[in-house]
Protein backbone atom coordinates (compact mmCIF):
# COMPACT_ATOMS: atom_id res chain seq x y z
CA UNK A 1 0.00 0.00 0.00
CA UNK A 2 1.54 3.32 -1.08
CA UNK A 3 1.15 5.95 1.61
CA UNK A 4 3.20 8.91 0.38
CA UNK A 5 3.52 11.01 -2.76
CA UNK A 6 7.18 10.02 -3.15
CA UNK A 7 6.30 6.33 -2.95
CA UNK A 8 3.57 6.78 -5.57
CA UNK A 9 5.94 8.60 -7.91
CA UNK A 10 8.59 5.91 -7.53
CA UNK A 11 6.05 3.17 -8.23
CA UNK A 12 4.79 4.96 -11.37
CA UNK A 13 8.34 5.49 -12.66
CA UNK A 14 9.17 1.82 -12.15
CA UNK A 15 5.96 0.69 -13.82
CA UNK A 16 6.46 2.93 -16.87
CA UNK A 17 10.03 1.68 -17.30
CA UNK A 18 8.76 -1.88 -17.45
CA UNK A 19 5.77 -1.34 -19.74
CA UNK A 20 6.09 1.71 -22.02
CA UNK A 21 6.93 1.10 -25.65
CA UNK A 22 6.30 4.08 -27.97
CA UNK A 23 5.74 1.75 -30.93
CA UNK A 24 2.85 -0.18 -29.37
CA UNK A 25 -0.76 0.56 -30.45
CA UNK A 26 -2.41 3.29 -28.40
CA UNK A 27 -5.30 1.01 -27.41
CA UNK A 28 -2.85 -1.57 -26.03
CA UNK A 29 -1.06 1.08 -23.96
CA UNK A 30 -4.37 2.31 -22.56
CA UNK A 31 -5.34 -1.28 -21.73
CA UNK A 32 -2.17 -1.53 -19.65
CA UNK A 33 -2.97 1.75 -17.91
CA UNK A 34 -6.51 0.60 -17.19
CA UNK A 35 -5.51 -2.82 -15.88
CA UNK A 36 -2.78 -1.52 -13.57
CA UNK A 37 -4.94 1.30 -12.21
CA UNK A 38 -2.80 4.27 -13.21
CA UNK A 39 -5.36 5.41 -15.79
CA UNK A 40 -7.64 6.88 -13.12
CA UNK A 41 -5.91 6.62 -9.73
CA UNK A 42 -8.84 7.85 -7.63
CA UNK A 43 -11.24 5.26 -9.07
CA UNK A 44 -11.76 1.91 -7.30
CA UNK A 45 -9.16 -0.76 -7.96
CA UNK A 46 -11.61 -3.10 -9.66
CA UNK A 47 -12.61 -0.35 -12.10
CA UNK A 48 -9.33 0.82 -13.64
CA UNK A 49 -8.16 2.75 -10.57
CA UNK A 50 -6.02 2.59 -7.45
CA UNK A 51 -8.43 3.93 -4.81
CA UNK A 52 -5.96 6.74 -4.04
CA UNK A 53 -6.88 10.00 -2.30
CA UNK A 54 -6.71 13.18 -4.34
CA UNK A 55 -3.20 14.27 -3.33
CA UNK A 56 -1.60 10.92 -4.15
CA UNK A 57 -3.56 10.62 -7.39
CA UNK A 58 -2.24 14.04 -8.43
CA UNK A 59 1.31 12.81 -7.79
CA UNK A 60 0.67 9.76 -10.00
CA UNK A 61 -0.82 11.68 -12.93
CA UNK A 62 1.95 14.26 -12.65
CA UNK A 63 4.57 11.52 -13.00
CA UNK A 64 2.80 10.16 -16.09
CA UNK A 65 2.96 13.62 -17.64
CA UNK A 66 6.64 14.00 -16.72
CA UNK A 67 7.38 10.67 -18.38
CA UNK A 68 5.71 11.91 -21.59
CA UNK A 69 3.38 8.96 -22.13
CA UNK A 70 -0.25 9.13 -23.36
CA UNK A 71 -2.99 9.09 -20.76
CA UNK A 72 -6.43 7.43 -20.86
CA UNK A 73 -9.07 8.35 -23.41
CA UNK A 74 -10.59 11.82 -23.33
CA UNK A 75 -14.11 13.17 -23.69
CA UNK A 76 -17.57 12.89 -22.17
CA UNK A 77 -17.13 9.21 -21.37
CA UNK A 78 -14.20 9.83 -19.03
CA UNK A 79 -15.44 13.12 -17.57
CA UNK A 80 -19.06 12.16 -16.91
CA UNK A 81 -20.20 8.68 -17.82
CA UNK A 82 -17.60 6.39 -16.26
CA UNK A 83 -17.62 8.25 -12.90
CA UNK A 84 -21.43 8.09 -12.86
CA UNK A 85 -21.40 4.37 -13.65
CA UNK A 86 -18.91 3.79 -10.83
CA UNK A 87 -21.17 5.63 -8.40
CA UNK A 88 -24.60 4.42 -9.57
CA UNK A 89 -24.30 1.69 -12.20
CA UNK A 90 -24.81 -2.03 -11.70
CA UNK A 91 -21.78 -4.31 -11.74
CA UNK A 92 -22.96 -5.55 -15.13
CA UNK A 93 -22.88 -2.02 -16.58
CA UNK A 94 -19.49 -1.34 -15.02
CA UNK A 95 -18.01 -4.53 -16.48
CA UNK A 96 -19.45 -3.76 -19.90
CA UNK A 97 -18.61 -0.07 -20.23
CA UNK A 98 -15.93 1.30 -17.90
CA UNK A 99 -12.80 -0.36 -19.29
CA UNK A 100 -13.73 0.25 -22.99
CA UNK A 101 -14.38 3.88 -22.09
CA UNK A 102 -10.96 4.26 -20.47
CA UNK A 103 -9.21 2.64 -23.43
CA UNK A 104 -11.18 4.73 -25.95
CA UNK A 105 -12.83 1.76 -27.64
CA UNK A 106 -16.28 3.35 -27.21
CA UNK A 107 -17.38 6.99 -27.21
CA UNK A 108 -20.25 8.78 -25.46
CA UNK A 109 -22.55 11.80 -25.57
CA UNK A 110 -24.84 13.37 -22.98
CA UNK A 111 -28.61 13.44 -23.55
CA UNK A 112 -30.04 15.67 -20.81
CA UNK A 113 -31.29 19.08 -22.03
CA UNK A 114 -34.45 19.51 -24.07
CA UNK A 115 -35.96 22.51 -25.89
CA UNK A 116 -38.34 23.01 -22.94
CA UNK A 117 -36.10 21.71 -20.17
CA UNK A 118 -32.79 23.51 -19.83
CA UNK A 119 -32.22 25.11 -16.45
CA UNK A 120 -35.34 23.32 -15.21
CA UNK A 121 -33.93 19.96 -16.24
CA UNK A 122 -36.41 18.09 -14.04
CA UNK A 123 -39.16 19.30 -16.38
CA UNK A 124 -37.94 17.04 -19.20
CA UNK A 125 -40.65 15.33 -21.28
CA UNK A 126 -38.80 12.65 -23.23
CA UNK A 127 -40.56 9.45 -22.16
CA UNK A 128 -39.50 5.83 -21.83
CA UNK A 129 -42.07 3.04 -21.78
CA UNK A 130 -41.38 -0.58 -20.88
CA UNK A 131 -41.82 -3.09 -23.69
CA UNK A 132 -40.86 -6.58 -22.51
CA UNK A 133 -37.10 -6.75 -22.02
CA UNK A 134 -36.59 -3.27 -23.49
CA UNK A 135 -37.58 0.36 -23.05
CA UNK A 136 -38.93 2.42 -25.95
CA UNK A 137 -37.80 6.05 -25.80
CA UNK A 138 -39.53 8.94 -27.60
CA UNK A 139 -38.70 12.63 -27.40
CA UNK A 140 -36.11 15.26 -28.28
CA UNK A 141 -32.78 16.28 -26.78
CA UNK A 142 -30.65 19.31 -27.62
CA UNK A 143 -27.11 20.72 -27.11
CA UNK A 144 -25.65 17.20 -27.33
CA UNK A 145 -21.93 17.45 -28.10
CA UNK A 146 -20.53 14.52 -30.06
CA UNK A 147 -23.91 12.89 -30.64
CA UNK A 148 -23.16 12.40 -34.35
CA UNK A 149 -20.22 10.07 -33.65
CA UNK A 150 -20.97 8.62 -30.19
CA UNK A 151 -21.68 4.93 -29.78
CA UNK A 152 -23.70 5.43 -26.59
CA UNK A 153 -25.52 8.24 -24.80
CA UNK A 154 -26.11 8.99 -21.12
CA UNK A 155 -29.88 9.54 -21.28
CA UNK A 156 -32.49 10.97 -18.92
CA UNK A 157 -36.11 10.05 -19.70
CA UNK A 158 -39.41 10.18 -17.85
CA UNK A 159 -40.69 6.76 -16.82
CA UNK A 160 -43.54 7.91 -14.54
CA UNK A 161 -45.68 11.03 -15.10
CA UNK A 162 -47.93 10.35 -12.09
CA UNK A 163 -45.33 11.33 -9.49
CA UNK A 164 -43.60 14.70 -8.88
CA UNK A 165 -41.21 15.70 -11.64
CA UNK A 166 -37.96 14.87 -9.81
CA UNK A 167 -39.21 11.38 -8.88
CA UNK A 168 -40.33 10.11 -12.29
CA UNK A 169 -37.01 10.33 -14.16
CA UNK A 170 -34.75 7.36 -14.93
CA UNK A 171 -31.19 7.32 -16.30
CA UNK A 172 -30.27 4.97 -19.15
CA UNK A 173 -27.39 3.94 -21.39
CA UNK A 174 -28.79 4.57 -24.88
CA UNK A 175 -27.26 2.79 -27.92
CA UNK A 176 -26.96 5.63 -30.45
CA UNK A 177 -26.49 3.64 -33.65
CA UNK A 178 -30.04 2.49 -34.30
CA UNK A 179 -32.98 3.44 -36.50
CA UNK A 180 -34.85 5.20 -33.67
CA UNK A 181 -32.13 7.84 -33.19
CA UNK A 182 -31.72 10.81 -35.55
CA UNK A 183 -28.99 13.45 -35.02
CA UNK A 184 -29.00 16.92 -36.60
CA UNK A 185 -26.24 19.55 -36.17
CA UNK A 186 -27.00 23.04 -34.82
CA UNK A 187 -25.40 26.10 -36.43
CA UNK A 188 -23.99 28.63 -33.94
CA UNK A 189 -23.54 32.37 -34.28
CA UNK A 190 -19.75 31.94 -34.18
CA UNK A 191 -19.93 29.81 -37.33
CA UNK A 192 -19.28 26.43 -35.71
CA UNK A 193 -21.59 23.43 -35.33
CA UNK A 194 -20.41 21.74 -32.15
CA UNK A 195 -23.81 20.79 -30.80
CA UNK A 196 -26.65 18.63 -32.05
CA UNK A 197 -30.33 18.05 -31.53
CA UNK A 198 -31.31 14.40 -31.17
CA UNK A 199 -34.72 13.01 -32.09
CA UNK A 200 -35.82 9.74 -30.48
CA UNK A 201 -38.64 7.74 -32.04
CA UNK A 202 -39.17 4.43 -30.21
CA UNK A 203 -35.43 4.13 -29.70
CA UNK A 204 -34.73 0.83 -27.98
CA UNK A 205 -32.83 0.43 -24.71
CA UNK A 206 -32.20 -2.97 -23.05
CA UNK A 207 -33.82 -3.23 -19.60
CA UNK A 208 -30.40 -3.95 -18.09
CA UNK A 209 -29.16 -0.52 -19.27
CA UNK A 210 -30.96 1.37 -16.48
CA UNK A 211 -28.45 3.32 -14.36
CA UNK A 212 -29.29 3.29 -10.68
CA UNK A 213 -32.84 2.85 -9.46
CA UNK A 214 -35.96 3.09 -11.60
CA UNK A 215 -37.19 6.62 -10.96
CA UNK A 216 -33.83 7.56 -9.46
CA UNK A 217 -32.56 9.44 -12.49
CA UNK A 218 -32.45 12.80 -10.73
CA UNK A 219 -29.79 11.49 -8.34
CA UNK A 220 -27.77 10.27 -11.34
CA UNK A 221 -28.27 13.60 -13.11
CA UNK A 222 -26.97 15.57 -10.14
CA UNK A 223 -23.89 13.38 -9.97
CA UNK A 224 -23.23 13.83 -13.70
CA UNK A 225 -23.68 17.61 -13.53
CA UNK A 226 -21.34 17.83 -10.56
CA UNK A 227 -18.64 16.11 -12.63
CA UNK A 228 -19.42 18.33 -15.62
CA UNK A 229 -18.85 21.48 -13.55
CA UNK A 230 -15.31 20.35 -12.84
CA UNK A 231 -14.01 21.65 -16.15
CA UNK A 232 -11.62 19.12 -17.68
CA UNK A 233 -8.13 20.29 -18.59
CA UNK A 234 -6.30 17.79 -20.78
CA UNK A 235 -2.48 17.99 -20.77
CA UNK A 236 -0.87 19.56 -23.84
CA UNK A 237 0.43 17.17 -26.46
CA UNK A 238 4.24 16.96 -26.69
CA UNK A 239 5.61 18.52 -29.85
CA UNK A 240 8.41 16.00 -30.40
CA UNK A 241 6.81 12.75 -29.25
CA UNK A 242 7.53 9.80 -31.55
CA UNK A 243 6.16 6.32 -32.05
CA UNK A 244 2.87 4.70 -33.02
CA UNK A 245 1.15 5.28 -29.67
CA UNK A 246 1.76 9.02 -29.79
CA UNK A 247 0.83 9.32 -33.47
CA UNK A 248 -2.50 7.67 -32.72
CA UNK A 249 -3.02 9.79 -29.57
CA UNK A 250 -2.37 13.02 -31.48
CA UNK A 251 -4.68 11.98 -34.32
CA UNK A 252 -7.39 11.06 -31.83
CA UNK A 253 -7.03 14.35 -29.92
CA UNK A 254 -7.09 16.33 -33.18
CA UNK A 255 -10.22 14.60 -34.46
CA UNK A 256 -11.97 14.85 -31.09
CA UNK A 257 -11.10 18.52 -30.70
CA UNK A 258 -12.35 19.56 -34.15
CA UNK A 259 -15.96 20.34 -33.08
CA UNK A 260 -14.64 22.10 -29.96
CA UNK A 261 -11.79 24.13 -31.42
CA UNK A 262 -13.60 27.33 -30.42
CA UNK A 263 -13.76 26.29 -26.73
CA UNK A 264 -10.61 28.28 -25.82
CA UNK A 265 -12.37 31.35 -27.21
CA UNK A 266 -15.47 30.47 -25.14
CA UNK A 267 -13.23 30.69 -22.06
CA UNK A 268 -12.20 34.24 -23.02
CA UNK A 269 -8.54 33.56 -23.89
CA UNK A 270 -7.06 35.44 -20.92
CA UNK A 271 -3.65 34.21 -22.13
CA UNK A 272 -3.90 36.58 -25.12
CA UNK A 273 -4.75 39.72 -23.15
CA UNK A 274 -1.24 40.87 -22.18
CA UNK A 275 0.28 40.12 -25.63
CA UNK A 276 -2.58 42.08 -27.20
CA UNK A 277 -2.05 45.00 -24.85
CA UNK A 278 1.67 45.07 -25.64
CA UNK A 279 0.97 44.95 -29.37
CA UNK A 280 -1.60 47.78 -29.25
CA UNK A 281 -0.83 51.13 -30.81
CA UNK A 282 0.16 53.68 -28.18
CA UNK A 283 0.30 53.31 -24.40
CA UNK A 284 -2.32 51.26 -22.55
CA UNK A 285 -4.59 53.47 -20.46
CA UNK A 286 -4.64 53.13 -16.66
CA UNK A 287 -8.25 51.97 -16.88
CA UNK A 288 -7.32 49.05 -19.16
CA UNK A 289 -4.32 48.20 -16.96
CA UNK A 290 -6.63 48.01 -13.96
CA UNK A 291 -9.02 45.70 -15.82
CA UNK A 292 -6.09 43.46 -16.79
CA UNK A 293 -5.02 43.29 -13.14
CA UNK A 294 -8.56 42.28 -12.18
CA UNK A 295 -8.47 39.51 -14.78
CA UNK A 296 -5.13 38.17 -13.52
CA UNK A 297 -6.48 38.17 -9.97
CA UNK A 298 -9.53 36.14 -11.06
CA UNK A 299 -7.40 33.63 -13.02
CA UNK A 300 -4.97 32.92 -10.18
CA UNK A 301 -7.60 32.70 -7.46
CA UNK A 302 -9.60 30.24 -9.61
CA UNK A 303 -6.47 28.16 -10.24
CA UNK A 304 -5.67 27.93 -6.53
CA UNK A 305 -9.27 27.03 -5.72
CA UNK A 306 -9.22 24.25 -8.34
CA UNK A 307 -5.97 22.84 -6.95
CA UNK A 308 -7.35 22.85 -3.42
CA UNK A 309 -10.53 21.09 -4.55
CA UNK A 310 -8.59 18.46 -6.52
CA UNK A 311 -6.34 17.73 -3.54
CA UNK A 312 -9.21 17.27 -1.08
CA UNK A 313 -12.05 15.78 -3.12
CA UNK A 314 -10.63 12.26 -3.68
CA UNK A 315 -12.33 12.30 -7.08
CA UNK A 316 -15.81 12.90 -5.65
CA UNK A 317 -17.15 16.27 -6.83
CA UNK A 318 -19.29 18.32 -4.50
CA UNK A 319 -20.93 21.75 -4.53
CA UNK A 320 -17.46 23.32 -4.67
CA UNK A 321 -17.55 22.54 -8.39
CA UNK A 322 -20.16 25.28 -8.75
CA UNK A 323 -17.65 27.77 -7.34
CA UNK A 324 -15.19 26.78 -10.05
CA UNK A 325 -17.83 26.87 -12.77
CA UNK A 326 -18.97 30.34 -11.70
CA UNK A 327 -15.35 31.52 -11.53
CA UNK A 328 -14.75 30.35 -15.11
CA UNK A 329 -17.74 32.41 -16.27
CA UNK A 330 -16.44 35.51 -14.51
CA UNK A 331 -12.98 35.03 -16.00
CA UNK A 332 -14.38 34.61 -19.52
CA UNK A 333 -16.55 37.73 -19.28
CA UNK A 334 -13.73 39.81 -17.82
CA UNK A 335 -11.30 38.61 -20.52
CA UNK A 336 -13.83 39.45 -23.25
CA UNK A 337 -14.32 42.88 -21.70
CA UNK A 338 -10.57 43.57 -21.73
CA UNK A 339 -10.18 42.27 -25.29
CA UNK A 340 -12.94 44.63 -26.40
CA UNK A 341 -11.34 47.59 -24.59
CA UNK A 342 -7.96 46.91 -26.22
CA UNK A 343 -9.27 46.15 -29.72
CA UNK A 344 -11.94 48.84 -29.93
CA UNK A 345 -14.25 48.69 -32.92
CA UNK A 346 -11.84 46.46 -34.85
CA UNK A 347 -12.68 43.66 -32.42
CA UNK A 348 -16.00 43.24 -34.21
CA UNK A 349 -14.32 42.29 -37.50
CA UNK A 350 -14.09 38.60 -38.42
CA UNK A 351 -12.12 36.75 -41.06
CA UNK A 352 -8.47 35.94 -41.68
CA UNK A 353 -7.42 39.57 -42.21
CA UNK A 354 -8.98 40.81 -38.96
CA UNK A 355 -7.42 41.07 -35.50
CA UNK A 356 -5.62 37.79 -34.66
CA UNK A 357 -7.25 36.20 -37.67
CA UNK A 358 -10.72 36.72 -36.23
CA UNK A 359 -9.94 35.21 -32.82
CA UNK A 360 -10.95 38.35 -30.91
CA UNK A 361 -14.29 38.52 -32.71
CA UNK A 362 -14.83 34.83 -32.01
CA UNK A 363 -14.11 35.43 -28.31
CA UNK A 364 -16.75 38.15 -28.12
CA UNK A 365 -19.53 35.98 -29.60
CA UNK A 366 -18.47 32.73 -27.91
CA UNK A 367 -18.01 33.82 -24.28
CA UNK A 368 -21.76 33.89 -23.45
CA UNK A 369 -21.81 30.12 -23.97
CA UNK A 370 -19.68 29.35 -20.92
CA UNK A 371 -22.28 30.94 -18.64
CA UNK A 372 -24.84 28.42 -19.96
CA UNK A 373 -22.96 25.14 -20.47
CA UNK A 374 -23.02 22.76 -17.52
CA UNK A 375 -25.74 24.75 -15.78
CA UNK A 376 -26.30 28.50 -15.99
CA UNK A 377 -24.63 30.97 -13.65
CA UNK A 378 -27.98 31.38 -11.91
CA UNK A 379 -28.15 27.63 -11.23
CA UNK A 380 -24.60 27.69 -9.83
CA UNK A 381 -25.54 30.52 -7.47
CA UNK A 382 -28.54 28.54 -6.26
CA UNK A 383 -26.32 25.51 -5.55
CA UNK A 384 -23.77 27.63 -3.71
CA UNK A 385 -26.49 29.35 -1.68
CA UNK A 386 -28.29 26.15 -0.71
CA UNK A 387 -25.53 23.56 -0.37
CA UNK A 388 -22.58 25.67 0.81
CA UNK A 389 -24.15 28.65 2.60
CA UNK A 390 -27.14 26.72 3.94
CA UNK A 391 -29.74 29.18 2.68
CA UNK A 392 -33.40 28.12 2.09
CA UNK A 393 -34.17 26.30 -1.14
CA UNK A 394 -35.68 28.20 -4.04
CA UNK A 395 -39.49 27.99 -4.10
CA UNK A 396 -40.85 25.58 -6.75
CA UNK A 397 -44.62 25.13 -6.61
CA UNK A 398 -44.50 22.29 -9.16
CA UNK A 399 -42.12 19.96 -7.34
CA UNK A 400 -44.75 18.30 -5.12
CA UNK A 401 -47.51 17.67 -7.68
CA UNK A 402 -47.70 14.85 -10.26
CA UNK A 403 -45.77 15.79 -13.38
CA UNK A 404 -48.84 15.07 -15.51
CA UNK A 405 -50.56 18.04 -13.84
CA UNK A 406 -47.68 20.48 -14.35
CA UNK A 407 -48.33 23.11 -16.99
CA UNK A 408 -45.59 23.35 -19.60
CA UNK A 409 -44.86 25.29 -22.72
Amino acid sequence: MTDSADAVRAEVVEWIAGHWDPDMPLTRWRELLADCGWACPTWPRQWCGRSLPGELATAATGELMTAVVPGPAEGVGMILVAPVLIEHGSDELKRQFIRPTVTGEISWCQLFSEPGAGSDLAGLQTKAERDGDEWLVTGQKVWSTGAATAAFGLLLARTDADVPKHSGITAFVLPMRQAGVQVRPLRQMNGHSSFNEVFLDDARVPASYVIGELGGGWTVARAALAHERRLAVFPPLPLEAKGRAWREAIAQRTAGAEPHKWYPQRAGRPDLVIPQARAADGPVSPVVRQEIATLIELVWSARWMAERTAATSAGRPGPEGSLGKLASSKIARQAARVHAMIAGASGMLAGPSSLLGGVVAEILVSVPGISIAGGTDEIQRNIIAERILGMPRELDISKDVPFRQVRSG
